[in-house]
């Protein structure tokens, strides 16, 4: 018979062959792949606005969770809310940068509504209310409490996390509790997050030098004595986040640091203008809509 009529008189047939010869490889290779790569879409940082404070949340490929800081007291509400709306179940790395209370003052809310795998403090004793009822809240529920310094670090599935200060405990300076803050970088793939808290030019130089990044969490809130021009050349993020309040009585962010910004050409993001969500794929990073906030800074 000859080929022509053959395929006219089974088209159908020819039709599917043809679909399952193309379909059915793809399918098998990607049933074949192992669950986590088909089922988790990398690595999430939700950079929370909670005012004039700091709060960041790592959500990693395994769905393990990284709260770092829980801004002040006033936002800690709100910060539950965002979290339990973001599906949080259970933080499992609890982090302390340094005492302040626009730092640690949502913890006490944090330890009351969610269990907590262990938790990092800076190890710097300010002697705060905020800061007494936090360590006793600890002890109550006996959570694991660690001060790691620097050198420290550890892998949480895909995750490594390196603890890049205090390396000693520094006296002396106008702000002793942000120079000693803990500072983290997190590093997924080949995308990294220098989280420099308010880490201040004394720590700065006891620490140098400071890794390159992907992403830039910009030190105390902006200020001028902890995110300037040399910090950026020796970082050079693609991105950088100052996290700050609306109508902040500081000031912040600086326009020394903010003209810094634009004169490099990084991308910006603040949490004045709401919460940052980023996305690492362990290649790149993305965020919806990649809006990117202005402004002159004071």
């Amino acid at each position: 018979m000859n080929l022509g009529i053959l395929m006219k008189k089974h088209k159908k047939i020819f039709i599917l062959l043809f679909i399952l010869a193309v379909v059915l490889p793809v399918l098998a290779s990607w049933v074949g792949r192992p669950e986590t790569e088909r089922t988790v879409g990398g690595m999430r940082l939700y950079a929370f606005d909670v005012g004039q404070g700091d709060s960041f949340l790592f959500i990693l490929p395994g769905g393990e969770t990284i709260l770092i800081d829980a801004g002040p007291e006033a936002a800690g509400k709100k910060l539950v809310r965002e979290l339990k709306r973001l599906d949080v179940k259970k933080i499992d790395l609890l982090v302390a940068t340094h005492p302040h209370s626009d730092h640690i003052g949502g913890m006490t809310r944090i330890l009351s509504n969610f269990p907590i795998g262990k938790i990092w403090d800076s190890g710097y004793i300010h002697g705060s209310p905020i800061q007494k009822n936090f360590y006793s809240m600890i002890q109550k529920k006996n959570i694991p409490f660690g001060r790691p310094k620097r050198g420290h670090s550890e892998k949480m599935g895909s995750v490594l996390i390196e603890v890049l200060a205090p390396a000693r405990l520094i006296r002396g300076t106008k702000r002793d509790a942000n120079n000693n803050c803990l500072v983290l970088s997190i590093k997924y793939g080949n995308t990294s997050f220098l989280m420099l808290a308010d880490m201040e030019r004394e720590q700065r130089a006891a620490t140098a030098p400071l890794p390159r990044a992907t992403v830039l969490k910009a030190a105390h809130h902006g200020s001028s004595n902890g995110t300037d021009m040399d910090l950026l050349k020796e970082v050079v993020p693609g991105l950088i986040i100052l996290s700050y309040g609306k109508n902040n009585p500081y000031g912040y962010p600086h326009k020394k640091v903010v003209s810094a910004v634009s004169a490099m050409g990084i991308k910006r993001l603040d949490t004045k203008d709401g919460t940052v969500r980023i996305v690492s794929d362990g290649e790149r990073i993305m965020w919806p809509g990649e809006r990117e906030a202005g402004g002159n800074g004071n």
